[in-house]
């Protein structure tokens, strides 16, 4: 399997090409960026700088999108058309609208497609969507998720821009918080939001920081924060999520900077109301996908997790299959943002529509 990546910047340099190089079924033919200092430090033999040159090969199977947002939608079109597989970063686009007509390109095509949420492949969330799916935490009642940062040099150019980002912190870093609630706690049926923009920064026209209360499909409520304004909280590998569940059985609570490690009260413990959440290290096998080459202990385990991502994507192909998170999961994540943006704007309750 034959890969093109457009894009080098974080993401690419970061977790899409050091995750395909983990994979024995697949090669990176070509690395497209227009930056031509960029595209050749990233240790790609074969570049380019105009993302056309690489659907127009017939030895590329599949394509990265790994670009600002605002080009999400013309480059995965595209490709699409072209008749190549995608694994597209998020948000899929700007808006709603646009990321369900990418979904629907990508149904046509009948290429497999999926969405970039990395963070969905850290051992502890898998091994906290198994506690749920086994119904160990009852009825979910009440949800507490935060994703804080302090501020970050990446925050600046196209991602201080509306029209470039379609949002601030909220598409940054709020849509893998926003997935990987879904993906725990289900859909979010209404919420009610409001946001600041904190910086002095002229150049900027979208928030820093972003919170809303949530009602859930399934009758539980929630509260979320997310901030990239948050002294202490870090960047890049230190940055930090927290998700808590509490449900009629049971609890968890994770910690991004603890991968392999969360905090529960399941059976009796969750029955005394004397006893605090003990800490379980996660099985061995929630520590990477089921075949997946990589070494669990050969990168930091606050990160390593993610080249996973790649791994699925291979296998995906090879199965002719979209499987989660797929498009059909940056649609949902993405009708979220829109709510939220609607309801700071607005300053009311929005009902979520899907």
């Amino acid at each position: 399997m034959r890969i093109g990546i457009i894009g080098a910047g974080g993401a690419a340099r970061g977790i899409h090409l050091p995750g395909f190089r983990l994979c024995p079924d697949a090669e990176i033919a070509v690395l497209c960026e227009p930056d031509a200092k960029a595209a050749k430090t990233a240790g790609v033999e074969e570049t380019c700088a105009d993302y056309r040159d690489v659907l127009r090969r017939r030895d590329v199977d599949a394509v990265v999108v790994a670009t600002p947002n605002f080009l999400h939608r013309e480059i995965v079109l595209a490709a699409l058309a072209a008749g190549k597989h995608v694994l597209c970063e998020e948000p899929l686009a700007l808006r709603r609208t646009d990321a369900e007509e990418m979904l629907r390109a990508a149904e046509r095509s009948g290429r497999v497609h999926m969405t970039a949420f990395t963070y969905r492949y850290t051992p502890a969330i898998q091994y906290a969507r198994r506690l749920v799916e086994q119904g160990e935490l009852g009825d979910l009642r009440t949800v507490r998720a935060a994703y804080l940062m302090a501020l970050s040099g990446h925050v600046l150019g196209w991602r201080s821009e509306k029209r470039l980002a379609g949002s601030g912190v909220l598409a940054d870093i709020g849509s893998h918080l926003v997935h990987l609630v879904q993906w725990l706690a289900g859909d979010i049926r209404a919420l009610t939001a409001t946001e600041r923009r904190f910086r002095d920064d002229p150049t900027s026209d979208v928030e820093d920081w972003l919170a809303f209360l949530a009602e859930f499909s399934s009758g539980a409520c929630g509260t979320f924060e997310i901030s990239r304004v948050a002294p202490g909280r870090g960047a890049g590998i230190t940055e930090e999520i927290f998700i808590e569940l509490y449900g009629t059985r049971g609890s968890l609570a994770f910690s991004l900077q603890d991968p392999w490690g969360l905090l529960v009260a399941l059976g009796e413990d969750a029955q005394d109301s004397a006893l605090p959440l003990r800490h379980f290290d996660v099985p061995q096998e929630f520590r990477k996908l089921p075949g997946s080459p990589r070494d669990i202990h050969a990168h930091d385990r606050r990160w390593g997790y993610r080249y996973d991502q790649a791994f699925q994507f291979v296998e995906s192909v090879k199965l002719g299959q979209s499987r989660a998170p797929s498009f059909v999961d940056g649609v949902r994540c993405q009708a979220v943002l829109d709510a939220a943006l609607e309801s700071a704007q607005s300053r009311r309750w929005v009902e979520v529509r899907y």
